[in-house]
């Protein structure tokens, strides 16, 4: 992962985010179906996701220490702590779907929390994180939308490896790609992941361990509210640059964040 891939990224944002979604997926899939055996014992069953999601975040975070992208990621810095309440919305609609309670036991429901908050960090270092760095030179709104786009792509792995119904991958992917560009808006906005790994952890924990799905009508609400809030950000924010925070350094050199020379 040295100076040379970093500088075809540079050179080739658009193609550079592609190479590394694919990268990382590839990653994931040989980790979860291939490396790893099975793992899921009955005091954590969620034991193999979250192994999985770990050894993708070192590789994120490795890949953006090299680079010297750590703190303009966003990854290794609370960005604009006084602009986290622009989270809320997103984290009042994960919450939505938990009105209707959990299901599964203590153990269970303790678990799967810390299963998916893994998924959230690993899936927001790397999308709104990497591959977000990277298509910052396409300016805000573009970058945002790329994100979104591959990011709902990027969950055909479902069907394609894990064994989910078609019908239900489609869906996941529209609903996936118009968070994402709305967690790309908030990214830009506040200059940080961490924001997001929470609202992203906990929509996957509710909708997850919901004991049954939300109304159709309450999806397509919310298809419309990620549209639009990504779009608010964006056009409220866009002018800030998307950096980690105010003053921040716009790019480490690799000697400078740590790296071998």
């Amino acid at each position: 992962m040295g100076s040379r891939w970093k500088g075809h990224v540079t050179r080739h944002p658009l193609l550079g985010a592609v190479e590394l979604t694919l990268a990382w997926h590839v990653v994931l899939v040989l980790f979860a179906k291939v490396i790893l055996p099975p793992l899921a014992p009955s005091w954590f069953p969620g034991l193999g996701a979250t192994v999985v999601n770990a050894v993708c975040f070192a590789g994120v975070w490795c890949v953006l220490w090299r680079w010297g992208w750590l703190r303009v990621s966003g990854v290794a810095t609370p960005g604009r702590v006084r602009r986290w309440w622009l989270g809320l919305p997103m984290l009042l609609v994960a919450c939505s779907y938990a009105v209707v309670g959990l299901d599964g036991s203590a153990g269970v429901i303790v678990g799967s929390l810390v299963s998916l908050l893994w998924v959230g960090i690993n899936e927001e270092a790397h999308s709104r994180g990497l591959v977000q760095q990277a298509l910052g030179p396409l300016g805000a709104m573009r970058a945002a939308v790329a994100v979104g786009v591959l990011f709902g792509v990027g969950h055909v792995q479902n069907y394609l490896f894990f064994g989910a119904p078609l019908d239900d991958t489609l869906w996941q992917m529209l609903s996936a790609g118009l968070f994402g560009f709305a967690c790309a808006g908030l990214r830009h906005a506040i200059g940080s992941v961490w924001p997001l790994v929470l609202v992203h952890g906990l929509d996957d924990f509710f909708q997850i361990r919901s004991p049954g799905a939300a109304p159709d009508w309450w999806e397509a609400a919310v298809y419309v509210f990620y549209a639009a809030f990504g779009v608010w950000l964006l056009r409220r924010y866009g002018a800030d640059g998307g950096g980690a925070a105010p003053g921040g350094i716009p790019d480490e050199r690799p000697e400078q964040a740590g790296a071998p020379g």
